[in-house]
């Protein structure tokens, strides 16, 4: 009697672990129950971060509450350098960082920084559904990590405390913050500002402190950083198209079976598809906030910057970096 209770136990553990095992046909793309987390350095309410809260709701229902996701917002896991080599090593499963930034570690995403590389906002984003998005992933994984969704990142533009940008010569001495892609820093000297590099999350007080005299960036990330509030001049020239990236942790990914693997690329384009029009729509709110305690100027005139900058898509050295990649990219319709 007692070995044959001891069997229906046996029995009955090994058909809950295959319950939990998920990837089978009747499991509809269940996995195992695991928890993950996404780091971002953006704080609450921003498209990005309200994106992962929508990511992590998709991925629960997709993995049929296998995988639960916690959102990290506002740099708490870290700085993107911190969170990116985390990433890597597989120690956190997934982490927000900006292309800009990833560009120094991945050679083929610094031509993000190219400057008016893209004609429009639709251009972009063929470029970033398209074969050549698609390479850049292959790169990212190439490296260590696995590109797991692009999240809009706007078009970026100068803000100051000295004055109105509107020709690149009232660039000349201002000390620009940038992210430290060897690509974006030759942007700048050829645009005439001095450069320098400053954490993102230390912006707000360089220029509340004048350790710099102003940064660039898109006007959803001025007004939640609240940098609008420290410097006084917000000029519209859109010099760059930047996106964020999403990373995930290959230790992380390889531990997914096919279905669960499914399902997270499911909940990736659900997820990057919903970031997108919440950006659209945060955008206009975010020019309103500036408005208030900024003076913004369009530049509806751009050609002295473009042409000012229009010598690094055939730089040498950017040309023996991506190959025909800036060209490409050019020649998508």
């Amino acid at each position: 009697m007692k070995k044959a209770v001891s069997l229906v136990l046996f029995v009955c553990l090994i058909a809950t672990g295959l319950a939990f095992a998920g990837g089978g046909s009747e499991s509809g793309g269940s996995v195992s129950a695991v928890k993950m987390r996404i780091s971002s350095n953006n704080p609450d309410g921003t498209p990005a971060t309200e994106g992962y809260k929508y990511f992590s709701q998709k991925l629960k229902e997709n993995t049929k509450g296998g995988i639960d996701l916690g959102v990290f917002p506002a740099g708490q896991l870290g700085a993107e350098r911190e969170v990116t080599e985390q990433v890597k090593a597989g120690a956190l499963e997934f982490a927000h960082v900006s292309a800009g930034f990833l560009g120094a570690f991945v050679p083929t995403i610094d031509v993000f920084n190219v400057p008016y590389l893209f004609r429009s906002h639709d251009h972009y984003w063929k470029m970033l559904s398209g074969p050549i998005g698609d390479g850049l992933k292959a790169d990212v994984e190439k490296w260590g990590a696995r590109l797991s969704f692009y999240v809009d990142g706007g078009s970026r533009s100068f803000y100051n405390n000295t004055r109105p940008i509107t020709k690149p010569e009232d660039l000349k001495g201002l000390k620009i913050r940038v992210m430290g892609s060897p690509v974006m820093i030759k942007t700048m000297q050829f645009l005439g500002a001095s450069p320098t590099t400053t954490a993102y999350a230390e912006v707000y007080s360089a220029l509340q402190t004048k350790v710099i005299d102003g940064a660039e960036n898109s006007p959803n990330s001025v007004a939640s950083m609240k940098h609008n509030e420290v410097a006084k001049f917000f000029s519209l020239n859109e010099h760059m198209k930047i996106p964020d990236i999403v990373l995930m942790s290959n230790v992380a990914w390889n531990k997914l079976d096919a279905a669960g693997k499914d399902a997270v690329k499911k909940s990736e384009g659900e997820a990057q598809a919903w970031v997108r029009t919440e950006w659209a729509r945060q955008e206009s709110l975010s020019l309103e906030a500036c408005r208030k305690t900024m003076t913004i100027n369009e530049v509806p005139d751009k050609s002295a910057f473009i042409a000012a900058v229009m010598p690094l898509h055939t730089d040498p050295e950017l040309v023996a970096k991506f190959g025909d990649l800036i060209e490409r990219i050019k020649a998508i319709q």
